[in-house]
């Protein structure tokens, strides 16, 4: 489950204002959560990947210019999710790394919506998803909370 943003470096000012619409990128992340949640009701997305030249921009969009001391989005190890491995990089950084932000749906700033960089995708563009959760049992799989509830429920 993903959904690809546009996020051209052309559509931007320096600030993060989105210049056809003359939104601020935080109000557009809102409106992108949204739109995956109208698609793939009941699942929230969970993570924000982009290119890592697209990632910086966000740094910069968000973090309000380009002496920064962040740096967003985790970097993919062989094509996977490796927080420790992150973590031993961020030591030898100069710059701490943002490895999430709170959603802005529903102004639910607990739910983070992680940020990861890959090499692979365009400069140009953001992708939203949903990753399953290791933890999460494989017969369960595309089962969200909502529907086991309903289930279970008399």
């Amino acid at each position: 489950m993903e959904t690809i943003i546009p996020f051209s470096k052309t559509d931007y000012t320096l600030d993060g204002t989105h210049i056809h619409s003359g939104k601020f990128v935080m109000e557009l992340q809102r409106e992108w959560e949204e739109q995956f949640y109208n698609k793939f009701n009941p699942f929230l997305a969970n993570a924000l990947e982009g290119h890592p030249s697209a990632m910086q921009r966000l740094t910069v969009y968000m973090d309000a210019g380009d002496d920064s001391n962040y740096d967003f989005g985790m970097e993919l190890i062989d094509g996977e999710i490796d927080i420790d491995t992150n973590l031993e990089i961020e030591k030898f950084s100069k710059v701490s790394t943002v490895y999430a932000i709170g959603s802005q749906f529903h102004d639910d700033e607990d739910n983070p919506l992680f940020l990861i960089k890959n090499d692979s995708l365009p400069e140009d563009i953001l992708v939203l998803k949903y990753i399953k959760d290791d933890d999460d049992e494989d017969s369960n799989e595309a089962i969200p909370i909502d529907d086991k509830v309903n289930k279970l429920s008399f």
